[in-house]
């Protein structure tokens, strides 16, 4: 259904294009994902001139409702979070930036601790050594999506505890700050229930599913440099991938680990 616009009403119109997009996709009929027309083609279909249209698509941009994606157009937002399985070394406010999604971040704790032997192992330091610990809540359209807990060797990295991760990422930190060259790394997915803790920290019931993430990112060298350990609501979040029939039935194009229960 094409909206008309009412030029007599004391609204403005691009309020009155905001408000139809909004019920547009609040109704469904804008599902997620959903490519919006294009400028010029609504322009046409409203009536109206393109800085009234960009100023509705904006305010909505803004709100986390749809998105634009230079070259292929403007889409809704998915209700959850969409992280493709196997993709590059990218950090999860980093995918964030790069989808237009605005979040924020709460610092929970920021401090130096001795190394536990799980701690010690994946990034290859002696038990008891110094570990810089950061604990982290990204918040998105208001609320807690992801929990996240880095590690790093603090003798490598001194003058890391004074940085103010609330506006900074890890590792824009450590790579224009440090000058690390991080290369590549190992991530393993995990279904969890939600403790008390990551429960209250995500606003969700005991038990609920979380998304856990484990990450230990390697330098060009193949020095481990950082461990995360990341719980993400369940709710709120979900993998994607796109895979291709070869014709090989045998060839592997990935890898699957199953837990004994």
């Amino acid at each position: 259904m094409t909206l008309k616009i009412e030029r007599q009403r004391p609204e403005p119109i691009y309020w009155q294009i905001r408000e139809w997009m909004r019920q547009q996709i609040a109704s469904g009929v804008w599902t997620e994902h959903y490519r919006l027309q294009s400028e010029l083609e609504l322009v046409s279909e409203l009536g109206v001139n393109r800085g009234t249209l960009r100023k509705a698509i904006a305010d909505l941009i803004e709100e986390g409702l749809l998105v634009t994606i230079h070259g292929r157009g403007t889409f809704v937002v998915a209700r959850v979070l969409e992280q493709p399985l196997a993709d590059g070394l990218i950090a999860f406010s980093e995918d964030l930036i790069r989808k237009g999604i605005p979040f924020e971040t709460q610092v929970l704790e920021q401090t130096i601790m001795q190394a536990t032997q799980r701690i010690a192992g994946l990034l290859s330091v002696p038990q008891g050594s110094s570990i810089f610990a950061l604990k982290r809540i990204r918040v998105v359209r208001q609320e807690p999506l992801a929990l996240i807990h880095n590690y790093l060797p603090y003798d490598r990295f001194p003058q890391i505890k004074t940085i103010d991760f609330t506006q900074h990422g890890l590792f824009e930190t450590l790579e224009k700050q440090f000058q690390m060259a991080l290369s590549w790394g190992q991530r393993t997915f995990q279904a969890k229930v939600a403790d008390e803790e990551k429960a209250r920290l995500l606003d969700i019931s005991c038990g609920d599913p979380t998304m856990y993430i484990e990450q230990v990112t390697y330098l060009n060298d193949g020095t481990p440099i950082e461990l995360s350990d990341i719980w993400l609501r369940g709710d709120r979040f979900r993998l994607s991938a796109i895979v291709k029939r070869d014709g090989v039935l045998t060839r592997a194009r990935s890898t699957h680990e199953y837990i004994d229960l």
